[in-house]
């Protein structure tokens, strides 16, 4: 992989994904600020836009070959801590949309009162997740979800031709490393 140069959503597909969200995330008002901070502008320079102080990088400061992704802090009208992340898949110089609710680590005793608040604010996080990922699918933008599509549609054309896997082996287990 050349990791110079990786390829960030161009500026129309970065306001579409974002605007999606926030119009599924908060309805026709959005909090001013997120819309201040998280909304591009039409003619944004994709680069310059995500490499600011408000996207969390990972690793953090990292220049833009490095990147593994970039994380959005939007939030919900429930949840402030729900995230647009863009990653980049091992190997690839592409990036691609995923939602994260950042709410797996929550706990609640079972039978506490929190218990079934945080059970419904786990289910209404992962309806609006699913209901995100159907537009951005809907608009073909790059998600996690069309990515896997995508691995799951060449691994069975590379099967059905009897090529090779992933470790270098043929599909039959021979191959130059393989059994033999």
């Amino acid at each position: 992989m050349d990791e110079s140069e990786p390829q960030l959503p161009d500026a129309s597909a970065l306001r579409l994904a974002i605007g999606d969200y926030l119009q599924q995330a908060y309805g026709s008002a959005p909090p001013a600020q997120v819309v201040e901070d998280f909304l591009p502008p039409d003619d944004v320079d994709p680069v310059a836009w995500l490499m600011r102080d408000v996207v969390v990088r990972d690793p953090p400061d990292a220049p833009l070959p490095h990147v593994r992704s970039f994380a959005l802090r939007v939030g919900n009208r429930r949840y402030p801590y729900m995230k647009i992340r863009l990653s980049r898949p091992p190997g690839k110089r592409m990036f691609i949309f995923s939602v994260d609710a950042h709410d797996a680590i929550l706990h609640a005793p079972t039978g506490s009162t929190d218990a079934a608040a945080l059970a419904q604010l786990k289910r209404f996080n992962a309806q609006l997740t699913h209901q995100v990922m159907a537009v951005w699918d809907a608009a073909h933008l790059p998600t996690e979800r069309s990515y896997m599509r995508q691995m799951i549609e060449q691994a069975k054309r590379r099967k059905a031709q009897g090529g090779t896997r992933c470790d270098g082996s043929s599909a039959d287990g021979g191959g130059a490393d393989g059994p033999g």
